[in-house]
């Protein structure tokens, strides 16, 4: 059997940092650590208790509270905290980063947090953005096959360094991503519409439902359960992530709104056709979804 990290193709190891041991940051440690890949993970988390778990579950990789010590001599690092943490841990990288390594991270905001790094870590920063989740939170729910066939945006600027770049391309792709590039504004207004607003929907559709009569949650059957699931993901995180991108989710909003208010209108005149192609639309927009292929 090889050592950790050895790859079976003969290529030389590398050497993985991964700061935070959710169900990002776990479900990345599980996919790169996986046997025949060329990583060495070691993983950072801030709390005893979360180093402990991690510990468990993380029996490939090593875990460490001491950032020094997981940074040290890695070659690439990748934050898979909340988007205020990303943004936040310049200060507290730099003198722990080795000066070639690359960093990237797995935020789901990309503008603030690109803009943030870049002015303390230059070129050698990729924003990054694995579309791949659960409603599910924490290392417990962490899974080696979270990335596949996923698609990882990432978001390059003028500042970056084409080293740095592919070698977070070549992370995301060994994590089982397809990998796709857009520009950090580009990537806050697309996932706004397609990711932020599909959790504000769903959350607002619970309200909708159910608030006024919770019990009538036992009579719901796949159609409720499939379209409000994401509306049980953990409500701190999500706060920040749509307080980030707020101005996108908000025209967002207005969308939604707008069709809501259509659809209603045409059922209040008796409209048939009008509710009806409002439907038909949908369908036949969301059956050119790759997904439902």
């Amino acid at each position: 059997m090889p050592l950790l990290g050895q790859d079976l193709s003969g290529a030389l190891s590398r050497r993985v940092a991964i700061l935070g041991p959710g169900l990002i940051g776990g479900s990345l440690a599980l996919a790169l650590s996986r046997f025949g890949q060329p990583w060495q993970v070691s993983v950072w988390a801030r709390r005893k208790e979360a180093a402990l778990e991690a510990a468990s579950l993380l029996t490939n990789c090593r875990v460490s509270r001491d950032l020094s010590a997981v940074l040290d001599d890695c070659d690439i690092a990748v934050l898979c905290m909340s988007p205020q943490a990303i943004q936040n841990c310049g200060e507290d990288l730099k003198n722990h980063l080795p000066a070639n390594a690359t960093l990237t991270d797995a935020g789901s905001v990309k503008a603030n947090i690109v803009k943030a790094l870049e002015a303390t870590f230059g070129g050698r920063f990729i924003g990054a953005h694995p579309m791949a989740g659960s409603e599910q939170s924490g290392i417990h729910a962490a899974r080696a096959d979270l990335y596949e066939g996923a698609t990882c945006i990432l978001t390059p600027t003028a500042q970056s360094q084409a080293e740095s770049l592919q070698n977070t391309r070549e992370l995301w792709i060994a994590a089982g991503c397809k990998v796709r590039e857009m520009s950090p504004q580009d990537h806050d207004r697309a996932i706004a519409r397609v990711s932020h607003l599909p959790h504000a929907a769903a959350s607002c559709l619970v309200h909708a439902a159910v608030a006024r009569d919770p019990s009538l949650a036992e009579l719901a059957g796949p159609g409720y359960r499939d379209s409000t699931r994401v509306a049980a993901g953990p409500e701190g995180m999500w706060t920040e992530i749509l307080f980030d991108n707020r101005n996108e989710v908000v025209e967002g909003i207005r969308d939604l709104q707008n069709t809501l208010e259509t659809l209603k209108l045409a059922l209040e005149r008796g409209e048939r056709k009008g509710v009806e192609a409002i439907l038909a639309d949908a369908r036949k927009l969301r059956s050119n979804h790759p997904f439902t292929k």
